[in-house]
């Protein structure tokens, strides 16, 4: 978990992902009724925006002062507010059941972390709050769209669906789209999509 990466990546490229929401979030975040929404990893502030726009009241999350500045700065020009905390993900402290969503969008972490980092963020969802997912999967390694590098930081539906096991899972997928998220992610992809329901 490195800041100093993605301040570098976002201050030479900025708007890296695009300035439009992730249309999965998107699809799926306009068939909910606005409340809480925790953003974990949410870099320049798309999907926070977007969801701001929607009346959604927006905590973002991630290690970029960078980031963070753009998506403020996004935020003012457009009239909108998001809460957004800057720091490491296992030095946040969410509320517990305090969330209606959680949304994980292209929110990859190290393998040795990312039980208790997903764990701790299910806590915070009330129950019958909703997690939208998507992020790259394993076979991603064969695509130049995007992700890490690093394939034990690539989900595997089995393996993610096993550390989130509190979930009703509405819908799964695993398999090939085309991405088009600013220059950061384009072309074919390899990703994960899970929507759920928290049970218990």
């Amino acid at each position: 978990m490195n800041p100093d990466f993605w301040n570098e990546k976002f201050s030479t490229a900025p708007n890296l992902y695009g300035l439009e929401p992730n249309s999965y979030f998107k699809e799926k975040i306009n068939q909910l009724q606005p409340g809480r929404l925790l953003l974990p990893g949410e870099g320049e502030g798309r999907n926070a925006l977007y969801a701001a726009t929607c009346g959604w009241s927006v905590d973002a999350v991630d290690q970029s002062e960078i980031a963070k500045n753009t998506a403020l700065s996004l935020a003012i020009k457009s009239g909108l507010s998001i809460n957004y905390h800057v720091c490491d993900i296992q030095k946040f402290i969410p509320e517990v059941a305090s969330y209606d969503t959680l949304a994980l969008i292209y929110f990859h972490l190290p393998k040795e972390i990312i039980e208790t980092a997903y764990t701790k963020l299910a806590k915070s969802l009330q129950m019958g709050g909703k997690l939208i997912v998507e992020g790259f999967g394993k076979n991603q390694l064969r695509y130049r769209s995007g992700g890490p590098k690093n394939i034990d930081m690539l989900y595997e539906l089995k393996t993610l669906k096993s550390i989130l096991p509190n979930f009703d899972w509405e819908e799964e997928y695993d398999g090939i789209i085309e991405l088009n998220e600013g220059i950061g992610h384009v072309g074919e992809a390899h990703v994960i999509r899970l929507l759920g329901t928290k049970i218990n």
